[in-house]
């Protein structure tokens, strides 16, 4: 019955224990960013205090005993450290935002201060986390005949409670709860856990002081494990740890594509591998103990070594075969949610259960092997934990900064199956136990199966799977794996009305496109603000894409402009969108900054007139963090006086309700919001004062010669086609969200109510409800007072025609977004009637006109 019952209380710390390492990893980056640098400093912090506190408990619990004590104290305090994080938090933010604007640390100075800011803040409870395994692995050892049994059971029933805490996190507590009350429920939880704990010491400890002696010990059959042996273990077990978390940065990022990279995607593979090492464990355990002897078991795990690197090479070939299966297909496309999660984590179970399964298996057997006599327990469990995790911990950086980028994906998975296989191979040929023609016959079979895993493999399965976006006829012109993102840029010649059609995919999400669509959406972002502005200087850019936004602002007439771009994998493709982006890695007025843009102004000093931003989709993890009121005040308090803020939203996969939210956390720091539209997409203005138009200070801009050309490819030039794109002003842009929330860095809702319209046409009720809002711009135009009445009623007429028929323009793009191309051809014919020089609508027009039956 104790026995249960510390199983039960260990399944709710391996709970607590993700929830806390999912919570604390997303406060900590939005501070630090989401770069991958960032991220994987905070998990290096985390993971570091975690084979600290192993290596620590073991010794503790092997000098005082007492383990269900100790083990109850660790959990009460890692409770109350939830409780005050929050606290911890604001204090290390402050810190470091002190340093970043009063230094001059530069990139690489900056990322020593984040590492050493995430170690204060989480060493203490990881190190309390860490230890908890060996404290009551040294409590059950007592009985050796079932030793592997008894840790193999802790330690799969702790990762089970891990699945359970990474699945209800992302489904229930964060959508639900917010960070913070996550933090007082989970701390209040931890405390729960160790008071329980520590009443059952006080009542049993003295049960457990002193291990069970074996009747028939290993050393009096004369099979003592060898000190050299048993350091060899220890340190295969560190290179399994390396190999384990560099394959699981590969599998996250190939799955991350597979499965469109949202928040559940990250979670499907998470509880995926998770699910597999705890079953694996769980398994082996059972029937370790049945051997009596050391050598069989040396050999079971380096078999099982031997079979994890054959596995995970296996994996590639069926990754690369992925885009002909119906699932693929069905993942792209399924318009019904619990389908799409099902999917997710089929999928990831799929792939990754069985190699997950294999390194869970070998913790209960490298315990087994190590601790053959059962003194020590604590220790020697401490000892196998850390070594594994601080593998773990280079692994993870080898994969994401050094491995992919050096040899790419496929070849990082084949080199750590090669090291999995090696593994298995030196524990074989150095089994003290073994006659020496069966291990060089063994070494000689695994060698054997590593030619014959490798021979059939494709020549790039990430390639494979990035092919199989590409349209008929287009052709690759830029592939690059970098640590951040894996980039591919496809042309297509001579298609649509341009001269060519370049798409960018960042880790297989469509980015951006040089065509026109693509290229009035980026073009209008960099003109809308300048022009609004009245004399802008100094201008940021947050994310770079094609680069054709940043060039925009380049041209005009400004001391800096700064792009701040998380990936320079993107920055080395730009070159293949110079003629759209107007060569700007070239302009001496262009600085460009790899870093993540919430951690660029957390940590500069400089503000701007005009900030402009193209985060990636809203419903992809992590970039939220991009759309929140926090992330706003932020951007805010870096604006010069009179500066303008301007925000892209798509219309596309975004529900009516998150758009609605999106605006309204918007508007809550810029009371001042404007809303233009350009295809299918808006574009937010946050100004400091109440939005009035210049109308001569549009004309001057739009006519300036490198600003007019650049508008006049995607029909803009004109200034009743440029004013025309306005859709409202402040009043009508908080009538439009009146009683949308306001999203939060604490409740970031849409990265998890945004993956439901994945797959959902949403343009079409997102323009339809803004037709119900939509104001004229002629309400708000400033004119000269040199112009002549009947000049000024012209442009009004004209204005107001054009607001007329646009109203049709809008209902025929909704129909074309519906693929219903006859009723979209009726309106944008509808809208040229009433005004025949709409360019946006005669564009679609020259789109749809085989559908019309009248030419």
């Amino acid at each position: 019955m104790i026995r249960l019952a510390i199983f039960l209380l260990f399944l709710g710390s391996g709970m607590t224990g993700l929830i806390y390492q999912l919570v604390w990893t997303k406060y900590l980056t939005l501070v630090f960013g989401v770069s991958l640098l960032a991220i994987s400093t905070v998990l290096t912090c985390f993971f570091g205090g975690l084979a600290l506190g192993s290596w620590l408990g073991g010794r503790w619990v092997d000098r005082f005993g007492r383990g269900f004590t100790l083990y109850g104290m660790a959990e009460v305090l890692i409770g109350l450290y939830a409780l005050i994080f929050p606290f911890i938090l604001d204090l290390n933010n402050s810190v470091y935002t002190i340093v970043a604007n009063n230094s001059e640390l530069g990139f690489w100075g900056l990322a020593l201060v984040k590492f050493v800011l995430s170690a204060c803040i989480l060493l203490i409870p990881t190190t309390l986390m860490g230890a908890t395994l060996p404290i009551l692995s040294k409590t059950f050892a007592g009985n050796h005949s079932r030793f592997a049994r008894d840790i193999g059971g802790l330690y799969s029933i702790n990762t089970v409670g891990a699945v359970i805490g990474a699945v209800i996190t992302t489904f229930v507590l964060i959508p639900g709860l917010g960070l913070k009350a996550i933090l007082l429920v989970s701390g209040a939880l931890n405390i729960a856990i160790g008071l329980t704990a520590v009443y059952l010491g006080r009542r049993h400890d003295h049960k457990f002081e002193q291990p069970t002696p074996v009747s028939a010990a290993p050393e009096e059959r004369g099979e003592t494990i060898p000190k050299g042996f048993a350091l060899l273990l220890v340190l295969t077990f560190g290179i399994s740890g390396f190999t384990g978390l560099a394959y699981e940065v590969v599998w996250s990022r190939t799955l991350g594509f597979i499965l469109t990279g949202t928040i559940y995607a990250f979670t499907a593979v998470l509880a995926a591998f998770l699910s597999g090492i705890a079953l694996g464990s769980f398994a082996f355990s059972l029937f370790a103990d049945r051997f009596k002897r050391p050598s069989t078991l040396i050999a079971l795990l380096a078999a099982v070594d031997v079979l994890i690197g054959l596995s995970s090479i296996g994996l590639i070939n069926l990754y690369d075969a992925m885009p002909t299966f119906d699932l693929y297909s069905r993942l792209d496309a399924t318009q019904s949610w619990s389908e799409f999660i099902w999917l997710n984590f089929f999928t990831s179970y799929l792939t990754l259960l069985l190699p997950a399964f294999l390194f869970g298996a070998t913790f209960p057997l490298v315990c087994k092997i190590y601790n053959f006599r059962p003194e020590g327990v604590g220790r020697k469990i401490g000892n196998v934990y850390s070594v594994n995790t601080v593998g773990g911990i280079l692994g993870s950086f080898a994969g994401g900064f050094i491995l992919i980028p050096l040899i790419g994906m496929q070849k990082t998975i084949v080199l750590m199956g090669l090291l999995n296989i090696a593994i298995g191979a030196a524990i074989m040929l150095a089994n003290p136990f073994a006659r020496r023609s069966v291990r060089y016959w063994s070494v000689a079979a695994m060698a054997a199966a590593a030619v014959i895993a490798i021979l059939p493999l494709p020549e790039n399965m990430p390639l494979t799977l990035h092919k199989s976006l590409l349209r008929t006829g287009e052709r690759i012109v830029f592939y690059k794996e970098g640590p951040a993102a894996t980039v591919l840029i496809a042309e297509k010649q001579g298609a649509e009305l341009s001269a060519s059609n370049k798409r960018l995919w960042i880790n297989g999400n469509a980015a951006t496109a040089a065509f026109y669509e693509g290229l009035q959406i980026n073009r209008f972002q960099g003109v809308l603000p300048m022009v609004l502005h009245p004399d802008p200087k100094d201008v940021l850019v947050i994310c770079f894409g094609s680069g054709t936004t940043f060039g925009t602002l380049s041209q005009f007439p400004v001391n800096r402009v700064d792009n701040v771009e998380i990936a320079a994998t993107i920055i080395e493709g730009a070159h293949h969108f110079s003629r759209e982006n107007m060569d700007v890695l070239n302009n001496p007025r262009s600085k460009r900054n790899i870093d993540d843009g919430r951690s660029f102004l957390a940590a500069t000093s400089r503000k701007f007139d005009v900030i402009t931003e193209e985060p990636m989709h809203p419903s992809l993890v992590g970039v939220v963090n991009l759309y929140t009121k926090e992330y706003y005040e932020l951007a805010k308090a870096h604006l010069k006086p009179g500066g303008i803020m301007s925000q892209w939203i798509p219309l596309y996969n975004v529900s009516v309700e998150d758009m609605k939210m999106l605006v309204s956390t918007f508007q809550s720091v810029f009371p001042h919001t404007t809303i233009w539209l350009a295809n299918a997409d808006i574009f937010m203005i946050g100004s400091p004062d109440r939005t009035v138009v210049d109308y001569s200070r549009v004309l001057a801009k739009l006519n300036m010669p490198n600003v007019k050309r650049l508008l006049t490819d995607i029909d803009l030039e004109d200034p009743n086609e440029f004013l025309g794109t306005f859709v409202m002003n402040e009043d009508m842009v908080r009538a439009y969200a009146n009683g949308a929330p306001v999203m939060t860095d604490d409740l970031p809702e849409v990265e998890f109510s945004g993956p439901k319209a994945l797959h959902i046409n949403t343009i079409s009720p997102n323009l339809a409800e803004f037709l119900k809002f939509r104001e004229p711009v002629v309400n708000y135009l400033e004119f000269p007072e040199n112009m002549s009445p009947a000049e000024r009623g012209g442009v009004q007429a004209a204005l107001n025609n054009r607001y007329s028929s646009s109203y049709y323009n809008i209902i025929g793009r909704a129909y074309f977004a519906a693929s219903n191309f006859q009723e979209a051809l009726k309106y944008f014919k509808a809208s040229l009637e009433i005004d025949p020089t709409d360019r946006n609508s005669l564009h679609y027009r020259n789109k749809l006109r085989f559908y019309d039956k009248g030419e």
